[in-house]
């Protein structure tokens, strides 16, 4: 067990590190505030959970290992990156506190957030072939594969979910002192342009491989 804290440290370097799970915590944790703090962390811990259980039934090497699948799932993954944007940039301009309100005409609710962070994350095929890449190195042939995977699996888990939740909250929190409408619409706009440009990174990926 003596690699284990190497293991989460690695887990929660490459958690912490931005991308597409991180910018949508953080841009949904600023909309929705201390109502909805848990969604976007709860939501990427199952769609990241979902991850782990691909990578540790063999498909996912079978999926690494297959060109066109993993090109076709890139495909899949950018769609959503481009939907994430679009929804983005529709989103209406409003005042961030009015979002803790129990409006029915506000489209930023906990199941809103926690399916678009489940689809995201389960949408990640750069997931799948991170998990490959890092979970091999912490498994010995001595180990029972399936304790050893499932406690890799937890573990990386439970780091993803803490590393979001702190994101998250730090976005709550900053959302009551930019709280006014220009804040948000910048806010859409930035983040439907970063989850483009994410999305054009991975169908480079996906054609230049």
């Amino acid at each position: 067990m003596q690699d284990i804290p190497l293991y989460i440290f690695v887990s929660f370097i490459a958690c912490l590190t931005p991308g597409s799970g991180v910018l949508y915590t953080v841009a949904n944790g600023f909309r929705g505030g201390l109502k909805t703090v848990l969604a976007s962390p709860c939501g990427t811990t199952l769609g990241v959970a979902l991850m782990s259980a691909v990578s540790a039934t063999g498909l996912g090497a079978l999926i690494a290992s297959s060109p066109l699948m993993y090109a076709i799932l890139q495909l899949v993954s950018a769609a959503v990156l481009i939907w994430l944007g679009w929804q983005s940039w529709t989103s209406a301009s409003v005042s961030l506190n009015s979002l803790s309100s129990s409006s029915a005409e506000s489209t930023v609710t906990f199941r809103s957030i926690f399916v678009g962070a489940v689809v995201l994350q389960a949408s990640n095929v750069m997931l799948i072939v991170f998990l490959l890449s890092l979970m091999p190195q912490f498994i010995d042939p001595s180990h029972d594969y399936v304790s050893r995977i499932t406690l890799l699996s937890v573990l990386f888990t439970v780091v993803c979910f803490f590393v979001h939740l702190g994101y998250s909250l730090a976005a709550a929190v900053g959302s009551r002192y930019l709280a006014g409408p220009r804040f948000s619409f910048w806010l859409n706009r930035i983040s439907a342009v970063l989850f483009w440009l994410l999305a054009v990174s991975v169908v480079y990926g996906a054609f230049a491989g």
